[in-house]
């Protein structure tokens, strides 16, 4: 029994002297806990804050306090130290510091001060970016849209709200990535051109520029289908120049082939101006595909571009019905709108200004697709129309990346 009893003693003995020291272990054990959970909770805070700022482009202090709070453990001081930024060029930027004070501070091996504070600083930012028709990565995919726009007589007092509404859209897209491009087919009667690499004699004077196929001076809409994408060495344009008092082609507003130079397209679509009495959409929608297509691009000396990612899209703005309307509707027949979108991968549009429900009846006939078809009856709903289908086309991609 004396020996257990000296056995006894000498382990409460040990344990006397081990206790401070399993005290200073357990102390530390929870003050790189409670730093452990300070840090990590600092960046979750700083990180959820800067990407609700960012997202909403508000730096209000009431929502970033809540966010900073929701994360905050308990054992951490409530007064928080924070700093928040937003601008156009660097994003959002949130530092924040939680405060705390260390449990068991007298029982630590180090002499620490009962009012000693640990800091935890953490700083995020973020940027919201927005890339057009971007592919979810920040890269920004090739598009190209043919504008096929109604200068006819009718078009006077509404041609200078269309070219604002078209201007404004094309100023909002980021010009940096060269990826977007446009071409412009005004008509009325017809389509002119003017220096055309592909008709000598424009280089000399405009010409009109006939789409159409006749046989026997009939329209032969199967031939004008079959043509639509030959090369203009296989093509008889029976081209004329276009005078003042010649109503086949405009006299000073022509085709602009596809270009990445938004400044030039914005331009030439204020420099069109209405003229002729007669409307022929079915010779702007003809030659708005010849500025699309890869073997009219080499006519117009424009280098294709190479990507499967490539988008085109053919929009035709017109206000009335066409002075031959059995046209259009042959080259339907004829299987125009299916060649266009099936064989040539060109996605078609609509926008009709105050046009007649058969006129809109006939877009959505070829367009294969309600959706693609608008019905304008004021300018605001115009605005609204033509914004809606560059969207379609050139829709935004916005982004939040941290760190910029």
């Amino acid at each position: 029994m004396s020996v257990i009893q000296r056995q006894r003693g000498a382990i409460t003995l040990i344990f006397t002297f081990m206790l401070p020291a399993i005290v200073s272990l357990l102390a530390i054990t929870v003050y790189f806990a409670m730093y452990s959970q300070v840090v990590i909770r600092a960046g979750q805070a700083v990180d959820s804050a800067v990407l609700a700022c960012a997202y909403q482009q508000n730096d209000t202090g009431v929502v970033t306090e809540d966010i900073l709070n929701y994360y905050r453990p308990n054992f951490v001081l409530p007064g928080l130290n924070q700093s928040v930024k937003l601008n156009s060029k660097n994003g959002c930027q949130i530092s924040a510091q939680y405060r705390f004070e260390p449990a068991m501070v007298n029982a630590l091996p180090v002499a620490i001060d009962s009012d000693t504070e640990v800091v935890s600083n953490s700083h995020s930012s973020a940027k919201l970016v927005v890339n057009v028709n971007g592919n979810g990565n920040g890269i920004q995919n090739p598009v190209d849209v043919a504008l096929v726009m109604d200068i006819s007589g009718s078009m006077k007092s509404d041609l200078p709200e269309l070219k604002n509404i078209i201007t404004d859209v094309i100023r909002d897209i980021d010009s940096s990535s060269n990826q977007v491009r446009f071409s412009i087919v005004p008509f009325q009667t017809g389509v002119g051109v003017s220096g055309a690499p592909w008709l000598l004699s424009s280089e000399v004077s405009p010409k009109c520029v006939d789409g159409l196929v006749y046989r026997n001076s009939n329209l032969d809409a199967d031939k004008t289908v079959q043509s639509l994408n030959y090369p203009s060495d296989r093509l008889d344009f029976n081209e004329v120049t276009p005078g003042p008092w010649l109503d086949r082609c405009s006299d000073n507003s022509f085709i602009l082939p596809l270009t990445n130079n938004l400044n030039s397209v914005i331009r030439h679509v204020n420099s069109l101006k209405t003229s002729g009495g007669s409307t022929a959409s079915y010779q702007g929608f003809i030659w708005g595909v010849r500025t699309l297509t890869e073997q009219w691009q080499k006519e117009w000396k424009v280098t294709p571009v190479q990507s499967s990612s490539l988008t085109q899209r053919l929009i035709l703005f017109t206000d009335g019905d066409d002075s031959r309307r059995d046209y259009f509707n042959d080259l339907m027949r004829a299987g125009l709108c299916d060649v266009i979108q099936q064989d040539l991968n060109i996605q078609v549009s609509f926008i009709g200004f105050g046009v007649s429900a058969d006129r809109i009846k006939q877009f959505q006939q070829c367009a294969g697709r309600k959706e693609s078809v608008f019905d304008a009856s004021n300018t605001a709903e115009l605005a609204a129309y033509f914004e809606d289908a560059i969207n379609i086309n050139i829709g935004t991609n916005v982004s939040i990346v941290f760190g910029e």
